[in-house]
């Protein structure tokens, strides 16, 4: 793992991130002290990633007790599409 400060990333972060899609992981450092870490996802990973949307109506209530539900539920089902 490679190490970098904070202000290598923010001035080179295209070029860290290039290295990152080819499998180099760097860890980010303030003052020596570190505070992130930049690392590939594996190619299994990018279509193995599955959204949990169970119970998303009742997070919903509990966050907006009346709001309009069934609007953003008809929303969220057309942005999933077939997912």
């Amino acid at each position: 793992m490679k190490t970098i400060s904070i202000r290598e990333a923010q001035h080179n972060l295209a070029k860290i991130l290039h290295e990152v899609e080819r499998g180099t992981s760097f860890q980010v450092m303030r003052r020596k002290v570190p505070v992130a870490r930049l690392l590939p996802i594996s190619v299994e990973g990018k279509e193995g990633i599955k959204v949990d949307w169970g119970g998303h109506a009742a997070r919903m209530a509990r966050i907006w007790p009346e709001g309009p539900r069934e609007v953003v539920d008809a929303a969220l089902d057309d942005l999933r599409g077939s997912r």
